[in-house]
């Protein structure tokens, strides 16, 4: 207890001191400002083909992928929706009887990785109460072990056959300081260990990955966080290898901008405090998630956002998370560029940027849009109808942002498809004026136009 409180004490000092005024960042990189790693969902890769596969691959290699990260191939809907599961991969384990059976993604994406360099991180199992119920109840403990049971017959059915990219475990369940994970810690510890008793049986050469987060909103401070990770590291049996590989979550708006380079000054921190050697890796989300306008935004909630789905991030935001990464971390991954940068599904103008900065020394972009032609209102019945033609760009258009009356409007966002190149403003007047821009993947904009009559 005492060497714990010790931790605690150099830990939490450190950290005080290193957010000071007077202290200072890393100096020196440790890392590239760049990604080799992607997680990859098994709802989405569940439906491909070989010959998709083979596709995604190549990609994937273009990208600079070395590590695909396989979330949960296993996981149980909330109670309330009748609590079944859901899998992913070839189970007799009698837990899944009765289970939704889908294909295989562990065979597919072994087998289309295998005479690649790409490492394959298996991810276990998942319940969906998790982000309400963290440890506090019996479901956790119950997830842990089916996990653990999993892990044996995944290693059997696999390995062997695999053994060259079959490289390691993904635990599924994102830690993180809201209250339903903070109030159990040894709950939490004691499930995780579980897992990790049962691959040191199979193969303790095999790294698990795990990939927290950090809640500015109704949660646990800084402070707070940090000591409860020194915990968790000293009660988790983690191994040398191990990869503690935090979610930045500024895509999901988590943490604020202004906090990051804070956040990953805890996280740093707290690695010191293990007693194995873990590797820090950072996750930088490569996405924006929506948020509607609420009277609470930025206090109780997360703020609201200009854009109604979840989108690409431009690469001007991505760049500069990867860089505040790279001064602590040791790697770099991302959710996801399997699902926002991936060319098969997004226009290619974001990897096509993206490897533009890598291969010109980490120096992005800055080439303008073209502006909007033809911008036109015209009254119709309930409103005005908003008309363009398209922008052109070096690499693609991202977006256009309209504002009205001098305030934001909407977005017509580009990313998944060629947008139609109208917008109806219900209630709009001819009166009104209407201003558009275009943005592509770069984040850099056009001239503003506004609509003529």
């Amino acid at each position: 207890m005492l060497g714990l409180i010790s931790k605690i004490i150099s830990a939490v000092m450190a950290f005080i001191i290193a957010v000071l005024p007077f202290g200072s960042a890393e100096s020196e990189p440790k890392c590239s400002p760049e990604f080799n790693g992607t997680f990859l969902q098994s709802w989405l890769s569940c439906t491909w083909d070989d010959a998709r596969w083979q596709t995604e691959v190549k990609n994937m290699q273009a990208a600079g992928v070395e590590y695909l990260i396989l979330q949960d191939v296993a996981n149980k809907a909330y109670k309330s929706s009748g609590g079944q599961w859901t899998v992913y991969y070839d189970t007799e384990l009698a837990v899944f009887d009765g289970a939704v059976k889908n294909p295989d993604v562990i065979e597919a994406a072994l087998r289309n990785c295998k005479g690649t360099d790409i490492k394959v991180f298996i991810g276990l199992a998942m319940f969906d109460d998790f982000w309400t119920e963290g440890a506090i109840t019996s479901q956790y403990g119950e997830m842990c072990a089916v996990a653990a049971d999993m892990t044996e017959e995944i290693y059997s059915k696999y390995y062997s056959r695999y053994s060259e990219n079959f490289y390691g475990w993904y635990f599924t369940p994102e830690f993180n300081n809201v209250l339903t994970c903070q109030i159990n810690i040894g709950g939490m510890c004691d499930g995780l260990n579980e897992i990790i008793d049962s691959i040191n049986a199979l193969n303790p050469s095999l790294p698990l990955l795990l990939s927290p987060f950090y809640a500015e909103y109704l949660a646990a401070g800084p402070v707070v966080t940090l000591t409860n990770l020194v915990r968790m590291f000293d009660k988790i049996n983690f191994r040398d290898g191990d990869i503690f590989a935090p979610q930045d979550a500024i895509g999901a708006l988590w943490t604020k901008k202004e906090n990051l380079e804070r956040t990953w000054k805890m996280y740093a921190e707290a690695v010191k405090t293990a007693d194995a050697d873990i590797k820090l890796w950072a996750n930088c989300e490569n996405f924006s998630l929506a948020f509607a306008d609420t009277a609470l935004d930025g206090i109780f909630t997360r703020p609201a956002t200009e854009n109604k789905e979840s989108i690409p991030s431009t690469l001007d935001r991505f760049v500069w998370q990867m860089q505040v990464a790279s001064k602590y971390a040791e790697n770099i991954i991302t959710f996801s560029y399997s699902h926002y940068y991936n060319p098969e599904l997004v226009d290619s103008a974001y990897i096509n940027t993206y490897l533009d900065y890598v291969n010109n020394g980490y120096v992005l972009e800055t080439e303008k849009p073209t502006e909007a032609g033809e911008f036109k209102k015209t009254a119709v019945d309930g409103g005005v109808n908003l008309t363009w033609t398209a922008s052109s760009d070096n690499f693609g258009i991202a977006y256009y942002r309209i504002e009205k009356n001098g305030e934001f409007l909407t977005r017509i966002e580009a990313c998944y498809s060629a947008p139609e190149l109208i917008y109806g403003d219900v209630g709009g007047a001819l009166s009104d004026e209407y201003i558009i821009t275009a943005y592509d993947a770069a984040g850099n904009c056009s001239a503003a136009v506004t609509a003529n009559a």
